[in-house]
């Protein structure tokens, strides 16, 4: 007999509560054509990824903020500095790391982005493991370890062609995964303690002034390259990734991060397929055996 979910607060007989498993399914949607139009921005614009990441962000703020002041009023009044400054710290680990992988998909492929940012749910357990916010088992530290080879798999087709920006890029994008699990994994209580918009819009609006700063001093918008369609894009992405956040904090509030993290297994094979088809970057077999092997290992890690 099936044992109920400590993760639902249905009553026994209640039809299970499906709301933020279809925000988790929502989430994985948007964040799968993100990467494809943030390559096509690159490809048709002088735009550099700081002030891709500033655009994206700001966006992405005024999006947050316009929803928070209607809905969330009374929560964002109530912060106090020590709030303000926590929400900070964990909006420069997960908004700010967007820098790094909008530097890291301006010299490698979409593929390889998705890839190799499936490791997330991994490495989103293991953090969960080492905050003791989840038990550790011998079949979840396998899968995580499974995950992690599947990502070297992933990797090795382009390995092979010694292309100068491998290392580089590719390496970058693993360090905006890092980045992104540690945030999952630290973010689920601050979370439910101010709420999703509150807490999303503070670590928006505070990662876009670092932002502005860095890109009024080193960034560069494009301005004699505008289009209707790279306006579009850019603004699309803004939304889609602030959308993408929210989604995912309202699954937090009531899922663990692990399971967050393993929902987001299916960003690989939507986002392969949206860059095949918009893109037409070619399909290695290298990049579809790692990928499998990545989400075995992320099963295994689901599992337990």
């Amino acid at each position: 007999m099936a044992m109920p979910s400590k993760e639902s607060n249905s009553p026994p007989g209640a039809t299970p509560h499906l709301e933020p498993f279809v925000c988790l399914f929502s989430a994985v949607l948007l964040l799968s054509t993100v990467p494809t139009l943030t390559k096509y921005v690159f490809q048709h614009s002088t735009v550099d990824p700081l002030g891709m990441a500033l655009v994206r962000v700001m966006t992405g703020f005024l999006f947050l903020f316009a929803i928070t002041l209607a809905q969330d009023l009374r929560g964002l009044s109530a912060l106090t500095a020590g709030d303000v400054f926590r929400l900070t710290l964990l909006g420069g680990l997960g908004v700010g790391s967007y820098v790094i992988a909008a530097w890291g998909l301006q010299l490698t492929s979409v593929t390889h982005y998705i890839l190799i940012y499936s490791l997330v749910s991994p490495l989103t357990a293991l953090f969960s493991v080492l905050q003791k916010k989840i038990l550790s088992s011998r079949l979840k530290m396998t899968g995580i370890a499974v995950s992690l080879v599947g990502g070297g798999v992933a990797m090795s087709g382009k390995l092979g062609d010694f292309q100068t920006d491998f290392g580089l890029g590719d390496l970058l994008i693993l360090l905006f995964t890092i980045m992104m699990a540690a945030h999952l994994a630290w973010s689920s209580n601050i979370v439910k303690r101010f709420g999703a918009m509150t807490a999303n819009t503070v670590m928006f609006g505070s990662s876009a002034l670092f932002l502005l700063f860095g890109a009024s001093v080193w960034g560069h918008l494009p301005t004699d390259d505008v289009s209707i369609s790279l306006v579009s894009s850019i603004f699309y992405i803004g939304v889609a990734t602030a959308s993408v956040f929210l989604l995912r904090y309202r699954a937090l509030q009531t899922i663990c991060p692990a399971t967050v993290a393993v929902y987001q297994n299916l960003t690989p094979v939507c986002g392969i397929l949206f860059a095949h088809l918009c893109l037409g970057e070619s399909i290695q077999f290298s990049s579809m055996v790692g990928g499998a092997i990545i989400l075995l290992g992320a099963e295994m890690v689901r599992r337990p």
